[in-house]
């Protein structure tokens, strides 16, 4: 896949450079599945994102998505792409006046902050690109404010998805429970940033999660989905909750902040009412 693109981008003039990003470019552990995450910089984009032609010049795709990602308050259009045999390829089309600026600047493109492989160069500009230097802080400490806020949520979703088991409305409970499984996340996050001074790198949306989450949490969490039925769920949204207490207890004390006990007890005894009907 590489040696595809690399052999398609020296041939367009518009491409100046070509960069290799995520667990690749920063040749981190990677396996079969891993993506090819490319930033191309190019002097001019119209071509490229008004006319999705050039995907086929690399090969046959069986699908592409267009998307954009968000940078320094600049929409980068991006293809997620998935070509024959299942290989995979995000490529992003980035201005290469942009790649100018991040040199002179001294920055990274937060694509390129947890590693970066420089594969094709035309004017030797990325090569200035400055070094990966420690590790990335994927984590920001909280106010009191969101800290109980967050937990108000988790409660508020909590406190519905039990209903929703009680009405044997097994598809809207899981999805109130999935709400309550992102604030779960929020909370292991603050957690373990919290336990390393905030200088430690949970990743994003649960990835790599058993590499930086406490192994007891770990081993817990796998009561915390369940199937897709009402006792079985009933299960999990209580150990979801005992999961989300104990680590919000943790993150409280260490954040010097309040926990909501009279909160907890309320959704919870009113929860386990439901549940007992």
């Amino acid at each position: 896949m590489l040696n595809k693109i690399l052999n398609w981008a020296k041939k367009e003039d518009a491409i100046r450079s070509v960069i290799l990003t995520g667990s690749r470019g920063a040749k981190s552990t990677i396996d079969e599945f891993s993506d090819f995450d490319i930033a191309l910089f190019l002097s001019d984009s119209k071509k490229y994102v008004l006319d999705d032609a050039w995907i086929n010049e690399i090969g046959k795709p069986w699908l592409y998505i267009q998307e954009k990602i968000s940078f320094k308050n600049q929409q980068i259009p991006t293809r997620l792409i998935i070509f024959e045999n299942g290989v995979c390829a995000d490529i992003s089309l980035w201005d290469s006046k942009l790649l100018e600026e991040l040199v002179n600047r001294r920055q990274l493109p937060f694509a390129c902050q947890r590693g970066y492989s420089v594969l094709l160069d035309k004017d030797n500009i990325a090569v200035k690109l400055p070094a990966v230097t420690d590790a990335v802080v994927s984590n920001i400490k909280p106010s009191q404010e969101e800290f109980l806020t967050a937990i108000e949520v988790f409660f508020f979703e909590a406190f519905n998805c039990a209903k929703y088991l009680a009405r044997s409305d097994l598809w809207h409970a899981k999805l109130r429970d999935w709400t309550t499984k992102e604030y779960l996340l929020k909370m292991l996050e603050w957690n373990e940033a919290a336990k390393h001074n905030w200088n430690y790198d949970t990743f994003w949306h649960g990835k790599k999660m058993q590499s930086w989450v406490d192994k007891e949490v770990w081993s817990k969490l796998h009561s915390a989905f369940g199937h897709f039925d009402a006792e079985d769920s009933w299960k999990a949204l209580d150990a979801t909750i005992d999961i989300f207490r104990q680590t919000a207890e943790q993150a409280a004390e260490q954040l010097g902040y309040d926990y909501p006990f009279e909160l907890d007890k309320n959704i919870t005894g009113f929860v386990q009412s439901i549940r007992k009907k």
